[in-house]
């Protein structure tokens, strides 16, 4: 093979060593972006099961699909929790998505006693699933609010061994111990998109938003194999959906990531020895 035929084959190797790479990674990657087409879901062409490997709850009151086996009455449909999901694609993170009726700055029940400013809460993940470790078992969490009342941060901070609350409790139907965090050890910070869900933007008169995240193992505490158990609900707690027995995988070494570089490399030297002799 002359040197002219050489080059040309070596260059479209590495060309399509580099697409291949490129193409599994972003098949294979959650973009944040409140848009869950690449989850598998769009609920109003019905599709509320997530694609594998992604685990999912789904429970849309008061007329719509359940994955749970009961619907919760949320009271209002701004209290009405959806769906949640989550999934390991064996990359550093962990990544989240919620949908819900709730607005993200909230919004102002009014009853016989004045007005409850109600909110989303913040996302409960219990990372050893050993109920006795953190309050209610839940010693990690996501914190998906600005409210005044919470831990102080901003939205996307993961705390560890959070003290949880019901915020809102005269309005409360208890169907969660706890809502939001008021304080934790922040331990990292989560990619978080929270707005309204252009894919199923409305039911029962009232608008519907996704958040999304993306979240580091390291935050989590995540140093090998485990199961986790994640909760999704709102500072009234009339509506509350869970995920238990979540499977997810330690953060991939060096050499993990490292293998596909080494291709290429390889590729180069030997190149270069063709073309030296």
């Amino acid at each position: 093979m002359n040197e002219r035929i050489w080059r040309k084959s070596f260059t479209l190797s590495l060309a399509v060593l580099i697409m291949i790479a490129m193409s599994a990674a972003a098949a294979a990657a959650y973009t944040i972006d409140g848009d869950l087409d690449d989850w598998g879901v769009n609920p109003s062409s019905g599709d509320w099961i997530a694609d594998p490997p992604a685990y999912y709850v789904y429970d849309n009151w008061p007329s719509g699909p359940t994955s749970t086996g009961s619907i919760h009455n949320p009271g209002i449909e701004q209290c009405d929790v959806e769906a949640l999901y989550v999934a390991d694609i064996n990359d550093s993170y962990l990544y989240f998505a919620v949908i819900l009726s709730m607005p993200p700055d909230g919004y102002d029940y009014y009853n016989y006693d004045g007005s409850h400013h109600l909110i989303a809460g913040d996302l409960a993940l219990n990372m050893d699933n050993d109920d006795g470790s953190g309050e209610y078992g839940y010693e990690y969490g996501i914190k998906l609010t600005n409210d005044s009342r919470t831990v102080n941060g901003t939205i996307g901070d993961v705390f560890y061994m959070p003290d949880w609350e019901r915020l809102n409790p005269e309005v409360a139907q208890n169907c969660a111990e706890f809502s939001n965090m008021v304080s934790g050890t922040r331990t990292g910070h989560a990619d978080v998109v929270y707005e309204l869900y252009q894919d199923w933007s409305g039911d029962n008169g009232w608008s519907n938003y996704v958040i999304e995240m993306k979240v580091p193992k390291s935050a989590l505490g995540v140093t090998g194999n485990g199961t986790a158990d994640i909760q999704a609900t709102v500072s009234c707690t009339n509506d509350v959906l869970t995920i238990e027995d979540f499977e997810y995988s330690e953060i991939p070494e060096f050499h993990t990531i490292a293998i596909p570089a080494g291709m290429i490399l390889c590729l180069f030297f030997i190149y270069r020895r063709k073309r030296q002799g």
